[in-house]
């Protein structure tokens, strides 16, 4: 995994952030309760801006959350497919190497074209794994590049109080 730690930080990271939303939305809840309360007794509902706050900053916490959670478990797959990878290239005297299947230096016991054609076959299998970890990555960071100006934009309207 590259880019953004471990997979069990990442995960744990993505966790902590749906259980703040979740946390937010009960807060939203009891606010509604409240607001409820002071509706029926007469007296004007003073939370309607927090909850609309606090509902946008739950949901955005909830996407960057999941977002981590789904690109975490995508890189542990293709870490599991990978080894399957390696333990195949091995038997195919083929080493992989990062994102590429290579042939070491040296003779090889393994006929050539049964070798080319397990290489072409297990760089293609490797390619799938790179590339299902860079469209969970690019997920991510387009999460982040929505939910960044959103929850700074909640953050300006909580300061400002508007």
């Amino acid at each position: 995994m590259t880019g953004l730690g471990d997979p069990g930080s990442t995960s744990a990271l993505g966790g902590a952030l749906r259980q703040q939303a979740i946390t937010l939305t009960d807060l939203v809840v009891d606010l509604a309760e409240a607001a409820e309360r002071a509706t029926r007794a007469g007296r004007p509902d003073p939370t309607g801006r927090e909850r609309e706050l606090l509902s946008r900053t739950a949901r955005e916490l909830d996407a960057v959350g999941a977002a981590l959670q789904s690109f975490t478990s995508t890189v542990l797959d293709g870490s599991a497919r990978t080894r399957e990878l390696t333990a195949e290239a091995h038997r195919a005297h083929l080493l992989v190497d990062g994102s590429l299947v290579v042939e070491p230096a040296g003779p090889s016991r393994v006929d050539p074209t049964a070798r080319l054609r397990a290489k072409e076959r297990l760089q293609e299998l490797l390619n799938r794994v790179t590339a299902a970890e860079g469209k969970e990555l690019g997920r991510v960071a387009r999460e982040l590049e929505r939910s960044g100006p959103a929850l700074a934009g909640i953050s300006e309207r909580s300061r400002l109080g508007s």
